[in-house]
Formats: C-alpha cells, structure tokens, sequence
C-alpha cells in the first residue's frame, strides 16, 4: 500500500506481528465502524470527492478531537462542518468569525435579572455538543483565546464561575489562509488545540457538476437528518479510547515527534500534544478499519493532519503546507515497527 510519504507498509487489513496486537478484542469495534459508515454515507450527500477530509473529520468526532478546516473560499470548508454537525444529533451552534466579536459572544456573559439588581448567566453558542466556527481568523486574539479552555478542557470560565460544557463537545472550524486583510493569524497555543487540520482542495471535474446541478452542495443541505445520536457518539468514542497501542507503536509516534524537532527547516517541532492527538487519531481509524488494534499505516495515515500545523517552519507562508512537507520527509526517515 503506497502511503502519503512514498513508503510502503503492510496494509491495515491484515494482521501485523504479535507484538503490535493485544490479544483482546472488543465487542464494539463493529459498531463504530457501523457508525462512522452511516456519518460518512450522510455527508457524502452533501459533498462530493471528499472522501479523504471526510474521513479525517470522522477520526475527530470518534477520537474527541477538535477539527480545523483550511482551504482558499468556495471549496466547501463550511459545507463540510454544516454536513457533519447536522449528521450527529444533540445541539449545534453556529459562529461567524468577525473582528468586532467578543469573546462574551462566544462564552456567554452576566446579564442583569429582572428588575433586580442581580446578575445571571447568559450561556453563550459555546455550550453545544457540536460548535462550527465560521473563519476562526477573522475573531480577535482575545476571542481566539476564549476557546483555549473550552477546546482544552470542556469549560469555561466566566465571571470566576468555572462551567461546563455540554458532554461530548466538538469544535469544528474554518479558516481561508490567502486572505489576509481583517484576519488574526491564530497563535501556536490555539492551533495545538486541533487534533487535525485538513484542506478538502477542490473537486473534480465530475465532483463540480454534481454541485452545479443540485444533486450534492448546499441545496441539499436541510434534508440531511442526523443518523447517530449522542449516546451512540459517546459509546463509539469511548470503544476508541480501548483500542490498543503498542509500547512499540508509541516509540514510533515519539520518534516521528523527535524526528520534526530536528528537522533543518524547523523552529518549533510538534509537541507532546500532538502525540496525543496523533495516537487518537490512529486509534479512531483502526476502529473505522473494524480493528481493535493500531498498526503502523494507521499512524502513516493521519500523521500530516495531526502533526503538519503544529511545526512552525522557517520562512514559511503561515499555512500548513510546508508543516506537511516536513511531516512527509520526516515519515520517510523514520523506520516504522516490524515486529
């Protein structure tokens, strides 16, 4: 199987050595794989020939992840967010990013009570299941930082009350990284806060007049019915967290860490964060492959999404790309595990 980086490993269907399978399995992995189906199945009505950034988006919502969707204008970036949301019952609030927003419009503020002179709290869109973020960079820096705690921890703090936010809870959100006129660059801290960062790029040919003609886009966005509840979100990401790891899998990850820490092109490598993420991403695609286990391609897979935006290089134009090009070499000089 060719991957990403132009080097072949055993493919994730089979079974790798023993050392990297744990001799337990779960009842579970099917549904999850049931159910990243029925997801993927729902946006694929709405999108065409994204197959890749829809897989990707689902690895987030099965891993607990937040999800940053970069691309120039008019490729579906909010289309992709609108579709999975709408895909996935329990609340969902929607965000547009300008520079006037205030982060008490994001995390809710105290408002006067009645007649009375006491305060209450107002929850801001925050507090839903499911929140799109609409062109994240064109918020301010104090409201990018406004979701630091939310995306970190699942709370906010407001009036030195700490809340919480509702069980589960995802960020979806976009970005256009060429214009730049009345946008915020997001900081390092925020950007680590995303499990992956993907660009859906535009569509084929095919995939266009399937748009053009209303049979996909966002004609036919209101008749997208949600198809997993957040009970049955919950219980698939909790059959993710028990997919096993292997101690050689996670060297793996540290050295593919190391590994951009080092590179020539390179100021600030991905953090210890972005193992984490990494590991969870892989976790999720294993279980979407029907298996309890992760193995090396898993991790190939999704290393660029996971890795690409959290290394700062040298000289770069502030998008993920050249992230993505260090990640690809970085893949190629790191060894995986045989055995």
């Amino acid at each position: 199987m060719e991957t990403m980086a132009g080097r072949t490993i055993a493919p994730t269907g089979t079974t790798p050595t023993n050392s990297l399978v744990h001799p337990a399995g779960s009842a579970d992995i099917e549904q999850v794989a049931a159910t990243a189906e029925r997801i993927a199945r729902s946006v694929g009505q709405v999108l065409a020939g994204r197959e890749e950034a829809i897989r990707t988006a689902l690895a987030c919502v099965l891993s607990g992840g937040h999800l940053l969707i970069e691309d120039i204008p008019g490729v579906g970036k909010t289309l992709l967010a609108q579709a999975l949301a709408s895909s996935v019952g329990g609340s969902f609030h929607r965000i547009q990013g300008t520079p006037d927003l205030l982060p008490g419009d994001v995390t809710g503020t105290m408002v006067p009570q009645g007649d009375s002179f006491e305060l209450r709290f107002r929850p801001g869109p925050v507090f839903s299941n499911i929140v799109v973020f609409d062109e994240l960079n064109r918020a301010n820096p104090r409201t990018q930082s406004a979701l630091l705690e939310a995306t970190e921890e699942g709370a906010v703090t407001v009036d030195g009350v700490t809340r919480d936010l509702p069980s589960p809870f995802l960020l979806i959100a976009t970005q256009n990284p060429v214009e730049m006129t009345g946008t915020y660059p997001l900081g390092e801290g925020a950007l680590d806060r995303f499990a992956a960062v993907v660009s859906p790029g535009r569509p084929l040919p095919e995939d266009e007049v399937e748009v053009l003609t209303g049979r996909r886009g966002r004609s036919v966005l209101k008749a997208v019915e949600p198809v997993v509840d957040i009970g049955e979100l919950v219980q698939a990401r909790a059959t993710v967290q028990s997919v096993y790891v292997a101690d050689a899998l996670a060297r793996y990850v540290v050295s593919i860490l190391e590994a951009t820490r080092q590179h020539p092109r390179v100021r600030l490598g991905a953090s210890t964060r972005g193992g984490v993420s990494l590991i969870g991403l892989a976790k999720a695609i294993a279980a979407m492959g029907g298996r309890h286990f992760v193995v090396p391609q898993d991790v190939v897979d999704v290393a660029e999404v996971a890795l690409a935006h959290r290394v700062l290089v040298v000289d770069a134009d502030g998008s993920v790309r050249a992230g993505r090009e260090v990640v690809a070499e970085c893949l190629t000089q790191v060894p995986a595990p045989t055995a």
